[in-house]
């Protein structure tokens, strides 16, 4: 199973849940149980100038990384201001709250698991009594995030190609930024930052978990069980557990995007590459 979407700011509305609870704040849904999926809620959230989201907690896990603008974030104690390339985590039943800063609205993409429950099934998300979102705060210092689960990463940080230390032979075009991850603390998903540069491809090949992908910039050819699709920025693809699938790179500027996944993959065999089992069944079979 697979989706493929695209993000229009049309589709931003208020949040009924928050209704009561802020003020400013849409979203759009770019995966969710409508789409097919069972492990992943990504969305794009905007909060408008003067607007706030305030002190709540969830019973899922919520990824961040802020696309333009900046926000007071809230985490637990500490209060942070957030901007462009910033990311972080709201684990399971952590207190947090939004209040935007500056002129122009802060919107960022937003990953939950497990999946946030369907409008009419039981609640998840609670708010704080008589709390209210914060109104000042310091710039996050990667560094020293004040225990709690945030960094920064953006493309001005991506090593040139003869530079990249973190891909296998033959894929020195590709860079991973492993953002949330579980050795980052996150215990429900992971989300990294990825480019491919022109002529870039990676074999067919399936997972044990969810991945969504959200298209920042360039083009990228993603095929998923066997339909293909041209995604370019605002372009959302996902592969549901078992989907066959492939991407490559065939323009002329790098492709860079941000991917999640859900759940956490096991230890082991998180790739499974179709080529190589075709290999082994000739091995096997003769």
């Amino acid at each position: 199973m697979h989706y493929a979407g695209k993000f229009l700011d049309s589709a931003l509305v208020p949040d009924p849940m928050f209704d009561g609870h802020g003020s400013g704040y849409t979203r759009a849904e770019l995966v969710n149980h409508a789409t097919g999926s069972v492990h992943t809620g990504l969305t794009i959230a905007e909060l408008a100038p003067g607007g706030s989201l305030a002190p709540h907690v969830h019973a899922f896990e919520e990824g961040f990384y802020i696309l333009s603008g900046r926000a007071f974030v809230a985490i637990n104690d500490q209060t942070y201001l957030l901007g462009p390339g910033d990311y972080g985590v709201a684990k399971v039943g952590t207190l947090h709250a939004w209040r935007q800063s500056g002129a122009a609205p802060v919107r960022w993409l937003q990953m939950a698991a497990p999946q946030p429950k369907a409008p009419g099934k039981e609640r998840d998300t609670f708010f704080k009594k008589g709390a209210a979102a914060p109104a000042s705060g310091e710039p996050l210092d990667p560094a020293d995030p004040r225990g709690n689960l945030l960094g920064h990463f953006d493309a001005s940080q991506i090593p040139p190609v003869g530079q990249r230390q973190n891909v296998a032979a033959g894929l020195e075009g590709v860079f991973l930024k492993w953002m949330i991850d579980e050795h980052f603390g996150s215990r429900h998903h992971r989300m990294l930052f990825i480019e491919y540069q022109p002529g870039v491809s990676i074999a067919r090949h399936d997972h044990t978990f969810e991945e969504a992908y959200f298209i920042l910039e360039g083009e990228v050819e993603g095929t998923m069980d066997g339909q293909t699709y041209r995604a370019r920025p605002g372009d959302v693809l996902w592969t549901g557990v078992g989907c066959v699938h492939t991407f490559v790179n065939n323009g002329t500027v790098p492709v860079r995007w941000l991917e999640t996944f859900a759940p956490i993959p096991p230890a082991e065999n998180v790739f499974r590459f179709m080529g190589e089992w075709e290999k082994k069944a000739k091995e096997l079979e003769g």
